[in-house]
């Protein structure tokens, strides 16, 4: 995700990163700490880590958080049962004020870090018994100078990555060799001006990243050989042509619906997707505040009914919104006391949400129908380091394994 300066929409924005930013913390608010219960169905989510969207494989018992401020990113282990995180380590993935996008492969075995303020994209091997990151060797590609590499999408054979470049206006390309995790380029495309928001659909060869500056989503067609891109459709705005600070993205489960959040106004819009992946704008929904700055998003499907999430780095909370189709019903539930909630992932059984808390150092769990009697419950912190380090500055957040 990106951030700063006052939200973290625009291209100056993107440069900087407002220390307090948004972000669950784990000694912080103490509001909401419940922990909740949970009877939703176990079913296979397309949700989205980073503020990326995407899918994670297996059960999800390993979390990874991007420490922005000190150029670290932390994982832990993840009970699947009661949604714990207990934190293992951290590692240092390049220069300070710039770890932001992070993806591991579907099969659990590597893990990419984009480095916004060294233009290097920092690759680990994931030890699947307590998620321990050992650096690749390289440990690092260069992803060019000046381009400032943010968000990441990886395909779900894992042979393929994307990265959105806000500062230079382009999404690289780069192919994934399964044996070594290894990185090599293959090339980028442009047009853009500060590409942020990026996911795949979940079952076209089609791409889409958001636009922070122009308010266009694109989505592109992609080489599922090569993971070249074209740019071969009509780019969408929202139905509200002020909303010109869209965030991650989201498709729902069966890639029919597409929702993004707006920075400045905070509401959501949403867009049909065709049978191509092409996108219709239909609507936007006011989420609970115009300050509520939502950057991650989310998808679940609970107890056959369909939420959609929205990490609120300004309003420091979660929205869930019940979804039908290109629907939200409004106004949202909201799971409060988080502080500067910026990326957002749902865990495999679609039971808890996660965000990284960019304000004071922590990551947030919420629960899904949990016992607070909400669709959404917010539950316990944990301190992205040890020692605990409430300038860290969570950013990015992915699940794996």
């Amino acid at each position: 995700m990106a951030t700063e300066g006052k939200r973290f929409s625009g291209g100056s924005v993107l440069r900087k990163l407002v220390l307090l930013a948004p972000a669950l913390m784990i000694i912080a608010a103490m509001l909401n700490t419940q922990s909740c219960s949970n009877n939703g169905i176990l079913q296979q989510s397309n949700n989205n880590g980073s503020p990326t969207a995407t899918p994670t494989s297996g059960t999800g018992n390993l979390a990874f958080v991007t420490n922005y401020n000190d150029g670290k990113v932390s994982y832990f282990t993840r009970n699947i049962s009661t949604g714990a995180l207990k934190h293992r380590g951290q590692v240092t993935a390049g220069a300070k004020k710039g770890p932001r996008g992070v993806v591991a492969t579907p099969s659990g075995d590597f893990l990419y870090v984009a480095n916004i303020s060294d233009d290097n994209i920092y690759e680990f091997s994931i030890s699947s018994t307590d998620g321990t990151l050992t650096p690749l060797s390289p440990a690092s590609v260069s992803n060019g100078s000046g381009t400032g590499p943010d968000e990441m999408a990886i395909n779900t054979s894992g042979t393929l990555l994307w990265v959105t470049d806000a500062h230079s206006g382009q999404v690289s390309i780069y192919t994934i060799n399964t044996s070594t995790g290894q990185l090599t380029a293959n090339g980028s495309i442009g047009g853009f001006n500060t590409p942020f928001g990026i996911t795949l659909h979940p079952s076209l060869a089609v791409l889409y990243v958001s636009d922070t500056v122009t308010g266009l989503v694109w989505p592109m067609t992609y080489n599922t050989s090569t993971g070249a891109l074209t740019q071969n459709f009509t780019p969408q705005h929202s139905t509200d042509p002020n909303a010109n600070a869209p965030a991650a993205i989201v498709l729902d489960i069966g890639g029919d619906s597409l929702f993004i959040a707006d920075q400045n106004l905070g509401e959501v819009s949403s867009f049909a997707v065709d049978d191509t992946g092409a996108l219709t704008p239909i609507s936007t929904f006011a989420n609970s505040s115009i300050a509520d700055v939502p950057v991650g998003v989310g998808i679940a499907v609970n107890n056959t009914i369909e939420y959609l999430f929205t990490a609120n780095q300004g309003g420091n909370s979660v929205s869930s919104f019940s979804a039908s189709g290109t629907t939200v019903n409004i106004p949202p539930v909201l799971a409060t006391g988080f502080n500067g909630a910026t990326g957002l992932v749902v865990d495999p059984q679609m039971i808890y949400v996660y965000t990284a808390d960019k304000a004071d150092g922590t990551v947030g769990q919420s629960t899904i129908n949990g016992t607070c009697a909400n669709q959404i419950c917010a539950g316990p912190r944990v301190s992205t380091e040890s020692p605990a380090n409430s300038n860290s500055g969570p950013f990015g957040i992915t699940l794996a394994q």
